[in-house]
């Protein structure tokens, strides 16, 4: 998960300038050093409503800007910061007398020039010439301090102290933007991130496409009011102004140099003949044509950024290429995004499926056990009682006889009957059942069953036959 999210000087002194005029604006903040990724994206939307024209759209945007700087740092924890090293006295110095000497400099030469070239003309007063020398030597002076100066500092190490204005905070944020997004791309790419970062992931992704959206306002504000028409008679006008001084440049030294070339072949020759001016025109025109496809388009950009609407400021943040690529590799890094999210969640699916197979899986595989143990069982059972049963199978049996019953029973084949006979009721005729009782003893004797036949003959009752 992306760590807090510090809050600097920079983002406290704007807070504090925020709640002096819209306290509800800063409540998040209050009290805090850091904040989370989510209060981030909770203010962003709390303040999207804000309109360009409320006194507190600028502060808004520079502590947006702020905030995407601090949030950029927290998402590249290993980065080392740039250190901000203080600009030497000396360098200072120099940087002073250079523009001091640049100023006189340029000043005169703008004046030198264009009172040079309208003393030509006898009939020009001479209180227009020192006005119109004053003017160019103004004008003069302004492309020094934007041009030449520029380069000075940069050479030296000096920073100018430039007034933000609304275009550097928008143009700022728009950086942020896009170096946010460029993270993000290389974050969503690892294989190691979690459905949660990948969620979190996707929230910055779709707060930076809105706030890319969103500053389609500030886009259309801004190439409104640098297509003003005002200021384009403005940028025209200083244009124009420059350009004669370049064109007087060009043209005495022209004049200078055809004069020159003339004393060779001439013993004297005026500098307003017709030869020598034609030259000097056509050296003038030379140096004209340079600064109007060179330096012209730096002098009108000029007259812009007075009024906060540098071209090459508002062509960075509002060109409509620009601005397309990047809403398409948002709309691709949402995309990428989803996709991955998309792929986890039935990953995820997946293993809980596979989890609740093998968990059916397990719980039959104990239900096998349990039947299994218990077939076992039923099987011991079956096997002692078919023991028992061929056991009962292999004894003779064995029944016993009331006691003192058949102790001097001898076997059939030794039975002899010494005595008659002797037969109760009618005489001289056994009874049918004493008849059948005899056959029957006798069979049994032959199959070795007397004894169970007695037994059965004794229990019911026909103990006659002894």
């Amino acid at each position: 998960m992306t760590g807090p999210v510090k809050l600097n000087q920079t983002i406290l002194n704007l807070i504090v300038q925020l709640g002096a005029i819209n306290p509800t604006l800063v409540t998040v903040f209050a009290n805090k050093t850091d904040i989370d990724v989510q209060t981030i994206i909770d203010w962003f939307a709390q303040t999207r409503f804000i309109k360009s024209d409320e006194n507190t759209f600028f502060l808004v945007t520079s502590l947006r800007a702020s905030l995407l700087k601090e949030l950029n740092k927290s998402l590249n924890p290993g980065t080392k910061e740039e250190e901000t090293t203080n600009t030497p006295i000396s360098a200072k110095a120099k940087y002073a007398l250079l523009a001091l000497a640049g100023t006189i400099y340029f000043g005169c030469e703008g004046f030198d020039g264009i009172t040079a070239f309208m003393g030509i003309f006898s009939s020009i007063p001479t209180i227009a010439i020192l006005v119109g020398g004053l003017a160019f030597s103004i004008v003069s002076m302004i492309v020094f301090c934007s041009f030449d100066l520029v380069e000075i500092s940069k050479n030296l190490g000096v920073k100018s102290s430039e007034t933000p204005q609304l275009i550097d905070a928008a143009l700022e944020e728009f950086k942020e933007i896009k170096a946010i997004r460029a993270r993000l791309t290389r974050l969503a790419k690892q294989d190691n991130k979690t459905q949660e970062e990948l969620e979190e992931y996707r929230k910055l992704a779709l707060m930076l496409l809105q706030r890319h959206v969103e500053l389609n306002k500030v886009r259309g504000d801004l190439t409104l009011a640098s297509d003003n028409p005002y200021l384009a008679t403005a940028k025209k006008l200083t244009a124009i102004f420059a350009g004669f001084i370049f064109f007087s440049g060009g043209f005495f030294a022209g004049q200078t140099v055809s004069l020159a070339i003339a004393s060779l072949f001439v013993a004297t020759m005026s500098a307003t003949a017709w030869p020598i001016v034609v030259a000097a025109v056509g050296v003038g025109l030379a140096a004209l044509a340079v600064y109007w496809y060179v330096e012209r388009p730096g002098i009108e950009n000029l007259i812009s950024r007075w009024k906060g609407l540098d071209k090459e400021k508002i062509d960075e943040l509002c060109k409509s290429t620009v601005v397309n690529k990047e809403t398409e590799k948002l709309g691709e890094l949402i995309h990428d995004i989803n996709t991955q999210i998309n792929a986890l969640e039935e990953k995820a699916a997946d293993k809980a499926q596979i989890n609740t197979m093998q968990e059916k899986i397990d719980r039959l595989e104990q239900e096998k056990k349990e039947l299994s143990s218990k077939l076992a069982a039923a099987e011991e059972k079956v096997t002692q009682v078919s023991e028992q049963l061929k056991l009962k199978e292999t004894q003779p049996i064995q029944q016993t006889l009331p006691a003192g019953v058949g102790k001097n029973v001898e076997p059939i084949d030794e039975l002899q009957v010494s005595n008659p006979l002797h037969i109760h009721g009618n005489e001289g005729a056994m009874s049918a059942h004493s008849q059948l009782s005899l056959f029957g003893m006798k069979k049994s004797a032959s199959t070795g069953n007397l004894i169970g036949l007695m037994q059965k003959d004794i229990l019911r009752g026909n103990s006659g036959l002894y």
